[in-house]
């Protein structure tokens, strides 16, 4: 879901936003290295009808020039303090006939299955059960895990055998991709793993990058991004501050034309390639091979600053 407020902001629902005066070519950037196929949006307590109208004439506009046809989504006035809209209809809106943000999420269908893609499952938590023994969870992103396969958590290098998948205090044979599921494996001890790791299977492990290219976006950075600089890097479960070791080219956003080689800076507002270098073992997947272990957010100063994804990797194994 999508939503502007009346500060200019765009709040994306992935937790990211774009600053306040950002184009049509900068929230097109971020909705691609997100991944945001379908969307819903929401008008924060828009004063009337008319407002209403005006509204979502002009944001159509907008997400027209990136893709989006605005008579497959559905435009709602909320208010999340009064409640309105958000489970039901509201009385204060009754100018409004459509559905309420809850039934217009419902009305979404879920995408297929990634299944054919190799197993990644992001290390959420490690927890030690009496009888059981060392108990990962995570969500499957991809792929199939079975009872049997023999997996490999990487960075670490930790392998064996899947003995008990469970799901919801039930046990299961296999686990598919969506699925938060708490597995054991023989000959794997809690302190062998932890929160960030990912298992695969021994025959397609986890790729672990000594460094990568990426394609980023700048969102919100009070000052310059140079080489050197080190924030921290969300992604899947994992959270490793990286290094910029090159800034190879700025983009313009409108074309994804290079609009200047090895820049010394970028600012907000900014897409570039760059070289990253991870300060510890990190798992992360090209885009094009694996989508779902391909993107991440860079965060510094307790916001979110960039976003980007992985378009080619040096690995460290």
């Amino acid at each position: 879901m999508a939503w502007p407020t009346a500060d200019g902001v765009w709040h994306i629902g992935t937790g990211l936003t774009l600053p306040p005066g950002a184009s049509v070519a900068d929230l097109n950037k971020l909705l691609t290295l997100c991944h945001i196929e379908r969307a819903q949006i929401g008008f924060h307590r828009p004063n009337d009808e008319a407002k209403f109208n005006d509204l979502k004439e002009e944001v159509s506009a907008l997400i027209k020039t990136v893709a989006y046809k605005p008579k497959e989504i559905n435009f709602i006035p909320i208010s999340a303090f009064q409640g309105d809209n958000i489970t039901t209809s509201s009385e204060n809106t009754p100018w409004y006939k459509g559905p309420s943000l809850v039934e217009s999420l419902a009305e979404l269908k879920a995408p297929e299955k990634p299944t054919q893609l190799p197993l990644r499952v992001p290390v959420q938590d490690v927890y030690s059960i009496t009888g059981v023994g060392t108990v990962p969870v995570g969500r499957v992103e991809t792929g199939i895990m079975k009872r049997g396969d023999n997996i490999i958590f990487e960075p670490p290098g930790s392998s064996g055998e899947v003995k008990t998948i469970e799901m919801h205090h039930e046990m299961l044979d296999q686990a598919e991709p969506g699925d938060n599921v708490g597995f054991n494996v023989r000959g794997v001890g809690k302190n062998d793993i932890r929160r960030g790791d990912v298992a695969g299977h021994t025959s397609n492990a986890p790729t672990v990058a000594k460094e990568f290219t990426a394609q980023i976006v700048v969102l919100q950075h009070p000052g310059v991004i140079t080489v050197g600089y080190t924030p921290v890097f969300h992604c899947h479960t994992a959270q490793v501050a990286c290094t910029f070791m090159e800034l190879q080219k700025k983009l313009d956003p409108a074309t994804g034309q290079t609009k200047e080689e090895n820049p010394d800076f970028l600012k907000t507002g900014d897409a570039a390639f760059v070289v990253v270098k991870p300060t510890k073992p990190m798992v992360i997947e090209k885009i094009k091979e694996i989508p779902h272990m391909g993107r991440f957010a860079i965060r510094d100063m307790g916001q979110t600053v960039a976003a980007g994804m992985c378009i080619d990797i040096v690995p460290a194994k």
